[in-house]
């Protein structure tokens, strides 16, 4: 057979045909048909790609889905700079010992539920190549780490604070900051515990209480 190299051949630059290369964003977990989807539109938004998966199943937790994004140079370059800062206030050791480093991709602050609900709504985040949407199971669990005595999963209960979820993991340890303690949600967001963290708490999240400096 005759093996010519095919790479040699004239061809036209896909730019002359206004030609767009294929952009591809995916779709995990709790959706009816998951998988890789080629973007339509320059404004395709997270609705459309739940849509084109046939939608949620029953078991989805809409509220805990995640956006996970490649970074393009422009971002990477800013977490670089604020490496670089933190370089500088915190010295290289501390740096190094907390494992900041510019990834390749970062977690969006996403909220299907109000996406689907209302969608091309501000909350409708239009799509990039390379997204990765992640739809999790309702977890009706809530996690607590870090400064407590005996570090739980618990139960979650609609109508319970932060206080309640404490309690159950025997209170503060002694190393405790009690005042720095936080939740992380699962799409992946923290936010600083205020007071007792009434109406902050939810199905899958993590509280967690800091130790002390030495």
């Amino acid at each position: 057979g005759d093996h010519r190299d095919l790479h040699s051949f004239p061809t036209r630059r896909s730019s002359d045909l206004g030609y767009q290369a294929q952009q591809n964003v995916q779709v995990t977990g709790e959706v009816i048909f998951g998988g890789t989807y080629a973007m339509t539109t320059t404004e395709e938004r997270l609705s459309d790609l739940v849509k084109k998966a046939g939608g949620a199943t029953p078991k989805a937790y809409l509220r805990g889905a995640k956006l996970i994004r490649v970074a393009n140079d422009e971002e990477k370059k800013r977490m670089r700079d604020v490496i670089d800062l933190m370089n500088r206030q915190f010295g290289k050791a501390m740096m190094d010992s907390l494992d900041i480093r510019v990834e390749d991709t970062f977690s969006v602050g996403i909220d299907l539920e109000k996406a689907m609900a209302q969608p091309g709504s501000e909350y409708d985040l239009v799509l990039r190549e390379g997204d990765v949407l992640d739809v999790p199971k309702l977890n009706n669990t809530v996690k607590v780490n870090g400064a407590v005595m005996m570090p739980n999963t618990v139960g979650y209960l609609s109508d319970k604070n932060a206080n309640y979820y404490l309690d159950q993991a025997g209170g503060y340890a002694l190393n405790a900051k009690k005042s720095k303690k936080y939740v992380i949600y699962m799409n992946g967001q923290v936010a600083k515990v205020k007071g007792s963290g009434r109406n902050m708490i939810e199905p899958g999240c993590e509280i967690v209480v800091p130790v002390k400096d030495k």
